[in-house]
C-alpha cells in the first residue's frame, strides 16, 4: 500500500507517520509512505497512492487542490484531511474524503479513521477489462483467489471463476492493497483467506491450486502467514 502524507509543519508529518506506520503493522499491512512538506514537490509528483493525509493550508497548493490531483491519478484513493480551519469542510465534503480531522491531532480518532479505511479497502470492488479489451468486470477483492502472470496478461482465479485480464501483474499490485493480499512471487499473487495449505516453497489455495513462492520471498512470507493467522 502506497500513502502520502503531507502538511508544511514536520512535527505533524512526523507523527501521523509515526502512527500510521505503527497501525498498519498491527493490521499486518505493508506499507511505503512518503512525506513531504512542499505541496509543489508533491502535486508535480504524478504519482498513485492509496491513502493520504493532507493539511488544508499550504502554498503554493493547498490540501484540496492536491487531493483533486491525487483523485485524478487514482479515483479511489482515500483522503484524510487535516487541519485547524473550520472554514474548508464544505470543499472536503465535495470531495467525499474519507476523514475530517482537526488539529491538534486526535490519535485515537485517526486510528480509527485508518481502521475503517482498511476495512473499506478490504471490500473494495475491483474493475478491470478482459482480454478482448472491451468487456469490464467488477469483482469484489474477496473473491480474488489468486492472480497469476500468462505472458502479457493476467489469469484471475476468483471463486466466481477464472478470467484473463488485459491488465499486467503491477496494475494489481496497486489494487489489490487489502491487508490479505501478498506476493509471493514476481508473477503471483495470492489471497490470504483462501489458503487451505502451505509448505516452504508452494502454497494451496482452496485445495486445489498450488502456487510457487519465490526463494527469496520464503522467510519473509512465513513471518506473514505466522502473524496473519496468528491475530485471527
Amino acid at each position: 500500500m502506497k500513502i502520502v502524507i503531507c502538511d508544511d509543519e514536520n512535527n505533524y508529518v512526523e507523527e501521523i507517520k509515526y502512527k500510521v506506520n505503527d497501525i498498519l503493522a498491527s493490521k499486518n499491512v505493508k506499507s511505503e509512505v512518503d512525506v513531504y512538506t512542499d505541496s509543489e514537490a508533491l502535486y508535480q509528483n504524478g504519482e498513485f497512492y492509496n491513502m493520504a493525509f493532507l493539511d488544508v493550508e499550504m502554498t503554493p497548493f493547498s490540501g484540496i487542490e492536491i487531493a483533486h490531483k491525487l483523485k485524478d491519478i487514482n479515483p479511489y484513493i482515500i483522503i484524510f484531511i487535516i487541519t485547524s480551519y473550520d472554514k474548508y469542510l464544505d470543499d472536503a465534503m465535495d470531495l467525499n474524503v474519507f476523514r475530517y480531522i482537526n488539529k491538534p491531532i486526535n490519535f485515537e480518532r485517526l486510528q480509527q479513521g485508518v481502521i475503517k479505511a482498511l476495512e473499506s479497502i478490504d471490500g473494495r470492488i475491483i474493475t478491470f477489462f478482459l482480454k478482448n479489451g472491451s468487456t469490464a468486470l467488477n469483482i469484489l477483492s474477496d473473491d480474488i483467489v489468486y492472480i497469476e502472470t500468462v505472458g502479457r496478461n493476467t489469469r484471475v482465479i476468483t471463486t466466481k471463476g477464472e478470467f484473463i485480464s488485459e491488465n499486467k501483474i503491477d496494475f494489481w499490485k496497486e489494487k489489490l492493497v487489502a491487508s490479505f493480499f501478498y506476493r509471493v512471487h514476481k508473477s503471483f499473487i495470492i489471497n490470504m483467506k483462501h489458503i487451505s495449505d502451505y509448505k516452504r516453497d508452494t502454497v494451496g489455495l482452496l485445495g486445489i491450486y498450488s502456487v510457487p513462492i519465490a526463494y527469496r520471498k520464503q522467510a519473509d512470507f512465513r513471518r506473514f502467514f505466522f502473524d496473519y493467522f496468528g491475530g485471527r
